[in-house]
């Protein structure tokens, strides 16, 4: 059975997880820069995936992990923020100089790194409360042209 949503679709499939049990599939589009599916595609048959899906399903279930990570840390902290961004992206680099300012309190120093011609890498050492740490790392990941935001706490 399929019920449209907009552009969402969900689907019912039968014994998917082999526990006679129906599960609730909703089927998504993506739009994708052709570097990364072409990456996606040579990774996806050297790990012998059975299909592009199964990929980005256990890419999500590791990106929601890490997501209930971060937002389960508590007190203060100290760590490392890795951010990969693309540095022509019409005023990134302002944005996140200003961010950097506004979070002054817990970005103790930043390393800049020109990766490639296209994408710079900037480390962030934070200190301060979990939640701030935790706010920031949120922001950054969530901004247009920043490819990955990573923490890492010691």
């Amino acid at each position: 059975m399929n019920i449209k949503h907009g552009k969402l679709e969900i689907i019912w499939q039968r014994d998917l997880l082999g526990n006679g049990m129906e599960e609730k599939i909703a089927r998504v589009s993506l739009t994708l820069p052709q570097d990364l599916l072409d990456e996606l595609d040579r990774s996806l048959e050297a790990q012998s995936y059975a299909s592009r899906s199964e990929a980005v399903r256990d890419s999500l279930r590791d990106f929601l992990a890490n997501y209930r990570w971060r937002h389960g840390l508590k007190g203060d902290r100290l760590g490392v923020v890795a951010v990969l961004y693309e540095h022509g992206v019409r005023g990134l680099t302002d944005t996140l100089v200003e961010i950097q300012h506004e979070n002054a309190g817990i970005i103790k120093a930043v390393q800049h790194l020109h990766a490639d011609p296209k994408n710079c890498l900037e480390t962030l050492i934070v200190k301060g409360p979990a939640k701030d740490i935790r706010k920031l790392v949120d922001r950054l990941g969530a901004l247009r042209g920043v490819k990955q935001a990573k923490l890492v706490v010691v």
